[in-house]
């Protein structure tokens, strides 16, 4: 069962991911957040303006959260990332656009400059001086104008060579938040002819006969195949093409990081104290 030990560290990893951790890595050790996280949290990702009021602007918001998020890693909800210093900061990313279509823009957070387990893609909602997040998962995120997102694995030690593993969430309107509906994965005869517990290929699913079937994974996948909905090509093509419903790509605009550009959101450049060396 090497494959399902496998999907269930991933599965695990994903869970790391989305809850994002409580401690920061700085200059490679790792370390507790300040007290300034804490307080974030117990503020229940309220934003205040200097003169200690809700934030209404939303570009503000944003741009407060990643001053925050720059100078030491410190997340809206007093989470952290894999943070090292502001200069390693600036080799990530974000984004401020109407993500999910309910007329209001969204934060976008790529965090790529960490750990493969450190790496994460997250998604702000801002509404009445709050932050919530709306989806969180590993960077490798396709965005559907309908909103549909796909999210590649991590890693792919599966089965196939032509098709990477990924997971399925659609936007529900009524919690603002992305819901799983689901995944893919798919097994090639040429890659292996018996899967991990030694089944044989089903040449009776495969009725196209191009060598490959896919495996339709439930919304609460728990990692394992057994008893998993095996289907050939056009089924599974039916069932993407149920959530896309022949919807586009969205084309995110990213920008780095850097102090120019967060500071172009609005608020001011805080009086962050330097960093003081470990040890």
């Amino acid at each position: 069962m090497k494959k399902e030990r496998f999907l269930l560290s991933v599965l695990a990893a994903m869970t790391v991911l989305a809850s994002c951790g409580r401690n920061a890595e700085i200059s490679g050790e790792t370390v507790p957040l300040s007290e300034s996280a804490d307080e974030a949290a117990d503020l229940s990702s309220a934003t205040m303006n200097e003169n200690g009021g809700l934030l209404e602007d939303g570009r503000q918001a944003f741009g407060k959260a990643l001053w925050d998020v720059y100078f030491q890693g410190i997340l809206p909800d007093g989470g952290a990332v894999e943070y090292v210093d502001r200069e390693s900061a600036e080799g990530n990313s974000f984004a401020v656009t109407d993500i999910d279509g309910d007329g209001r823009e969204e934060l976008l957070l790529l965090w790529s400059g960490a750990s493969m387990s450190g790496m994460v893609q997250i998604i702000y909602g801002y509404e009445d001086g709050h932050f919530h997040e709306e989806l969180s998962g590993f960077p490798d995120q396709t965005f559907y104008e309908n909103g549909t997102v796909e999210i590649g694995w991590s890693h792919n030690q599966g089965l196939s060579n032509s098709l990477w593993p990924y997971f399925v969430y659609a936007y529900d309107t009524g919690s603002d938040t992305y819901r799983s509906v689901g995944g893919a994965d798919a097994w090639e005869k040429s890659v292996r002819e018996e899967d991990y517990s030694g089944n044989s290929f089903s040449a009776e699913t495969d009725t196209d006969g191009d060598g490959m079937v896919y495996f339709i994974l439930p919304a609460d996948w728990d990692g394992q195949y057994e008893g998993i909905q095996t289907v050939d090509g056009e089924e599974y093509e039916e069932w993407r093409n149920s959530w896309l419903d022949g919807a586009a790509k969205m084309d995110i605009s990213f920008q780095k990081l850097t102090e120019e550009n967060i500071a172009a959101l609005g608020y001011p450049k805080p009086d962050y104290p330097d960093p003081q060396p470990l040890g």
